[in-house]
């Protein structure tokens, strides 16, 4: 890591106050005021590059030097030619205020001024934090970007179940917006995470979790925005490496089948072994910045590779198959990351940059045999999987990425930025043993026919949905921003436009066809029915003959949605920072935003327009720069991902077909089927979709409305602190919706002749609301009429338990302490008591995982929904989070970080047990009802406490400058908690034997050394 000198390292730690000022994106801002200083100059010169600005003071000495690049300046006031004062060491960081105030008793001409940096930054009315470089060097943190995300005040982890994502301010994992220097790095398929970059390459991270200005959307959850490092006019450089060995890994706790009370064979016992799991990583990076022009044309470049090796059991034990070929993975991780930058001072006030970012995932993967018999494991096979930035595969999704920016000071009051960026991001996978043409074949002991051989090893990717070739991702994306300062107002006004297309999106099922057998618990004979089946309700195995008369039965299911998706957003802002008085500024701003989402022939089938307005305010009530007053009102909306397409408005199959047999062939296909039924969950049958369907008319965004309110008091030089109040309501979501009986009603009421059509498949809405639809019942694909539904024509009104609207609100009390770097030792404490309750997560649903986002089935139909109101899973009413270090002399350092935070509310899904004729689509456990009785959103109780505590050793030897030891130990008390747990109560019609089972827990305890060697 690039190390500063201690008193810039100081300064960064003192400004990393509770909030911060989006003045921009990319650049902060030194302003302030010198008294007596009427015509002087202010010279701002940047310590690295030696690039200057230099601008004149108002008549009440009052400046405001804006887009200025992260780092350290030096200041200088001159009156007349002659210099009045210097400050040396002022730093600037990434959409913050930096106040430098210059006082004097007498005027300029006859005594020297001097110059203070004040603590609090009364520009500010944001929510979140900013972390510095040297900070995060500090501290024991994880080297990632969500580990930086952890550290903020109202974020919490995303469900294990999805590829990246956190949740801000109780939103879903998928409403946040990442940015690297400026350009959007999201993933654009689901919106799920981002890419990376070095960990060292970074110099400021900005982590918005409310409360952000007009230049920023795209998120109703929060804003990730990065800045990365630059070289200088001196060169510098260094290498470092890291190992985290398994030998110093916590064991990890096995997963056992919880005790259901129903399924004595398997209550209470082991599900899958993990004590045996191993797992250790190493790192190497290198970088060097320095001029290529000394004081015109700098680079910096960085560079890592991270190794992550893991050996695991994937293998459910069963009494009746304990063992399994394929029981056991061994994988091997390398993931690449690179950053370099280019920046070229055109001439002091104008400057060019040019990043080249770009990460990669790979993971070689081999199967191996596992026995719970034995407890061992088998030799591994010899064939391998190789997976590439494959999502739930790979620790990441990586691109590629070339940014170029423009910052102009076209006049002393007017500044120009223009940005143009473009990634791409391939997504390949080549699997070991993998036979196209072998269906996968699922059949578990108990579920076997006497005497009839299952052949279930012939397709070891069974079940699987596999990815399609040629799978790639890219964006592009054009920035324009332009500020005028006149008298009090500072006007920032742009455009920010994004493309998106994602290239054979989709999955497709492993070998075409899945058999899952199955034998009815209902009766030996399959004389009764089965209920709650998947996507056809119940059958009579018996009624098939053959195997079906001893309860035998097969299920065979079709999975594919493979297409190309595009979507393209823009957006226009403009925003006013009125200083109304001196200790008084109002900013108001208004984003207006178009989102357009387009299927795989270029159609666009969703698009909405929304109006966002902001108002903030920061308050000096005291004039004397000790206590803050802030606050906030805004509208903030959301994009869908392209990943809406990929069912929602392009050919999909997904069919199940039930029926009985007499034998199992070679390839382990049932002999002589006779059908018992034939349905799909959403009535996907392979048919095109009309893309004039597939989404309502004029739906409006999914938004949310945000209010916060905040103080903060420098109580002394040694303690700040404060609180703050934020809440926020969703006003209207998307989702889709898949009931055809409104629709069928409709027609019998108006006479429609619907013999010819297709059916209804599913359809973006904004729930809880009218929406219009055009439906084609001639099904001659040319003929609409519209059909407009209520809510309650849709079912969503006067349900039990649940509200017609969505519903997500979000409600914190956030307090804080911090003690600035002085007398050795930075320190920082947030506590946050937060409610989270609602009907609907927003675009995903964590109670089971599912990765359809905006396109999930908490709205597929109104039974769903019935008692679905109440705390939501990203609910956490209590969290400390606290993180420092202490600097015990010039070659020692101790760091800590600390996450208390309250467990997760958890839910029991299960049949459909109430009412309403059209309540039960055949969605099986998936209603808010548990064991024939109502169970209400969030009442099934809640997870353990996470208790983590992180802290970190460092020794700099005097004798060997440069040289850094460093040891982190992450989850040092080795506490392992549930994250999340199944939360299905049924399988088929019997009680799952899983269900409450711990899906995921804590990372055991780990240990990782490092070192490294700085030059200059």
């Amino acid at each position: 890591m690039l190390r500063q000198s201690s008193l810039a390292a100081a300064i960064s730690l003192m400004l990393a106050s509770s909030a911060v000022y989006a003045q921009s994106n990319t650049v902060g801002t030194i302003y302030g005021q010198a008294a007596n200083a009427k015509g002087s100059t202010l010279v701002v010169e940047n310590a690295a590059t030696g690039a200057k600005r230099t601008i004149t003071l108002d008549e009440s000495g009052r400046f405001n030097v804006t887009a200025l690049p992260a780092g350290t300046y030096k200041v200088t006031l001159m009156k007349d030619g002659a210099v009045v004062s210097t400050r040396d060491g002022v730093e600037v960081r990434i959409g913050q205020g930096s106040e430098l105030l210059f006082g004097s008793t007498q005027t300029l001409s006859t005594v020297e001024v001097t110059g203070k940096v004040a603590r609090l930054d009364m520009a500010n009315s944001n929510n979140g934090a900013t972390f510095s470089a040297a900070q995060l060097d500090r501290l024991p943190v994880a080297k990632s970007i969500d580990g930086i995300i952890q550290l903020a005040p109202n974020t919490t982890k995303a469900d294990s179940r999805y590829a990246g994502g956190a949740s801000f301010g109780g939103g879903a994992a998928s409403e946040n917006a990442y940015y690297i220097n400026g350009f959007p790095v999201t993933n654009p398929l689901t919106q799920l995470g981002s890419s990376e970059l070095p960990f060292g390459a970074i110099a400021n991270a900005q982590i918005l979790t409310g409360g952000f200005g007009a230049e920023f959307g795209r998120s109703t959850g929060g804003v990730v925005n990065i800045t990365t490092k630059s070289g200088g006019n001196t060169w510098e450089g260094g290498v470092s490496m890291s190992f985290t060995p398994n030998s110093l890994r916590g064991t990890r706790k096995d997963i056992f089948y919880p005790n259901t009370g129903k399924n004595p064979g398997t209550d209470g016992k082991i599900h899958t072994s993990r004590r045996h799991d191993t797992e250790s990583e190493t790192s190497i990076g290198a970088y060097i910045g320095g001029p290529l022009i000394k004081d015109k044309l700098f680079m910096f470049a960085a560079v890592e590779r991270l190794t992550h090796n893991e050996r695991f059991v994937t293998l459910a034990f069963n009494p009746e198959s304990p063992s399994s070929a394929s029981g056991g993975t061994e994988a091997h991780n390398v993931n690449n990351r690179y950053m370099t930058k280019f920046d070229w001072n055109v001439t002091d006030d104008h400057h060019l940059e040019l990043t080249l970012l770009g990460d990669s995932y790979r993971r070689e993967e081999r199967l191996s045999a596992f026995d719970y018999t034995t407890d061992s494991r088998g030799v591994a096979a010899s064939g391998v999987s190789v997976f590439n930035d494959v999502a739930g595969k790979n620790d990441g999704v990586g691109a590629k990425s070339q940014i170029l920016k423009y910052t102009g000071s076209l006049t002393q009051d007017l500044t120009l930025t223009v940005l143009h960026g473009q990634s791409s991001s391939p997504h390949t996978q080549s699997l070991a043993d993998y036979d196209v043409s072998m269906p996968g074949v699922i059949a578990s002991a108990e579920n076997r026919a006497p005497g009839v051989v299952y052949n279930t090893d012939g397709q070891p990717f069974a079940g699987e949905r596999l990815l399609a070739a040629g799978a790639k991702d890219k964006v592009k994306s054009t920035r324009l921003d332009i500020e005028w300062q006149h008298g009090k107002h500072t006007v920032r006004a742009g455009i920010d436009n994004n493309t998106l297309r994602s290239i054979n999106a989709g999955e497709s099922t492993a070998g075409g066809i899945t058999y899952t057998y199955f034998k009815s618990a209902a009766s030996p004979d399959g004389t009764v029915p089965v209920t709650n089946l998947r996507s056809v309700g119940s059958i009579i195995p018996a009624a098939g003959g053959q195997l079906g008369t001893q309860g035998y039965y097969v299920r065979a299911t079709q999975f594919d949605d493979i297409t190309n998706a595009e979507s393209t957003q823009a957006a226009q802002y403009i925003e006013d920072k009125y200083q109304v008085t001196k200790d008084l500024l109002v900013t108001a701003g208004l984003r207006n935003e178009t989102y357009e989402n387009k299927n795989g022939d270029g159609q666009t089938f969703l698009k909405n327009k929304n109006l966002n307005p902001r108002l903030a305010f920061s308050l000096d009530p005291l004039s004397d720069k000790t206590t803050h007053v802030f606050g906030s009102v805004g509208r903030y909306a959301i994009q869908i991902p392209t990943h809406i397409a990929v069912r929602g408005a392009s050919r999909s199959t997904y069919i199940d077909t039930y029926s009985t047999y007499s034998g199992v062939d070679a390839k382990g296909a049932p002999i002589n089927p006779v059908l018992l039924a034939t349905g799909s969950p959403d009535n996907e049958f392979g048919q095109a979709k009309l893309y004039q369907t597939v989404a309502a008319q004029d739906l409006k965004a999914a938004a949310q409305d945000e209010i916060t309110l905040g103080i903060e008091r420098t109580l002394t030089e040694r303690l700040n602190v404060g609180a703050k109040l934020t809440y926020r309501k969703m006003i209207s979501t998307i989702d889709d919706y898949c009931d055809q009986t409104p629709f069928n009603k409709y027609a019998e009421d108006h006479g429609i002749d619907a013999s010819h059509w297709g059916g209804f498949t599913c359809a973006s809405i904004n729930p809880g609301r009218s929406n219009t639809f055009l439906v084609n019942y001639s099904g001659d694909g040319k003929t609409f009429v519209p059909v407009t539904l209520s809510a309650a024509d849709m079912g969503f009104a006067d349900n039990p338990g649940q509200r017609k609207a969505p519903s997500r609100s979000y409600l914190a009390l956030d307090f804080f302490a911090e003690h600035p770097f002085r007398d050795g030792w930075y320190g920082k404490i947030n506590y946050t008591l937060s409610y989270n309750k609602g009907n609907t997560e927003g675009q995903t649903l964590s109670d089971v995982g599912q990765t359809d986002v905006s396109a999930t089935q908490t709205w597929d139909h109104s039974g769903i929904m019935e008692h679905a109101y109440g705390y939501l899973p990203n609910d956490r009413r209590h969290q400390i989070k606290a993180f420092g270090f202490v600097e015990l002399n010039d070659q020692w350092q101790v760091g800590g970080n600390v996450l208390l935070a309250a467990g997760r509310p958890t839910n029991c899904l299960g049949a459909y047990a109430g009412s309403n004729p059209t309540g039960d689509q055949g969605y099986g456990s998936s209603y808010h009802y548990c064991d024939g009785k109502p169970s209400p959103r969030g009442t099934f109780g809640r997870l353990s406490w996470d208790t983590r505590f992180d802290m970190n050793v460092v020794y700099r030897p005097a004798t060997v400058k440069g040289l850094t030891l460093r040891m982190d130990v992450f989850n040092l008390l080795n506490r392992q908690v549930a994250q999340n747990v199944d939360e299905t109560y049924l399988d088929g019609d019997a009680v799952s034997p899983t269900f409450g089972r711990t899906l995921s827990y804590t990372a055991p305890r780990s240990v990782k050394f490092t070192l490294s060697y700085d030059f200059k």
